[in-house]
């Protein structure tokens, strides 16, 4: 999974990241590979689901569900099957 920040969160993105990764998503833990103050890349089991049946669903899932714990990304998702 690919985030950025979104253009008015710049300033939290850092914050938004620790948060993700700290447990906000308990049933898809996610480990940072790689990220800057602007963007990150993550690595993560994905449970099937409803959610999962395409890269843009899951994303739209993910940046939603976030999006209500006031943790605002742009996410683009790849998962490998």
């Amino acid at each position: 999974m690919h985030a950025s920040a979104q253009h008015d969160h710049r300033r939290t993105f850092r914050t938004d990241i620790e948060r993700l990764t700290d447990g906000h998503l308990r049933s898809t833990p996610l480990d940072v590979l790689r990220s800057t103050n602007t963007q990150a890349v993550f690595r993560g089991a994905v449970p099937k689901g409803a959610h999962t049946a395409t890269d843009a669903s899951l994303a739209r899932y993910l940046q939603d569900r976030l999006a209500r714990e006031d943790i605002h990304l742009d996410l683009s998702v790849s998962i490998e099957r």
